[in-house]
């Protein structure tokens, strides 16, 4: 119910708010969207490292 209250509200802000803004709230939105995905990504990092460097030693070794 809430995001149905929200998405009634959204509608005619939309139509009537300066389009600038809009851009703005949606690119700021995306921006917060894709930090926690980047962050997993550094985290992440060594372990896509030593789980490749594996696998193409594991395939060096089997003469593939």
């Amino acid at each position: 119910m809430p995001y149905r209250v929200a998405w009634i509200i959204a509608i005619p802000l939309g139509a009537t708010v300066n389009l600038g803004l809009i851009w703005l709230v949606a690119d700021t939105l995306n921006a917060m969207m894709a930090l926690p995905n980047l962050i997993a990504l550094l985290l992440l990092s060594p372990v896509v490292f030593k789980l490749t460097k594996e696998h193409f030693e594991k395939e060096k070794t089997a003469g593939l």
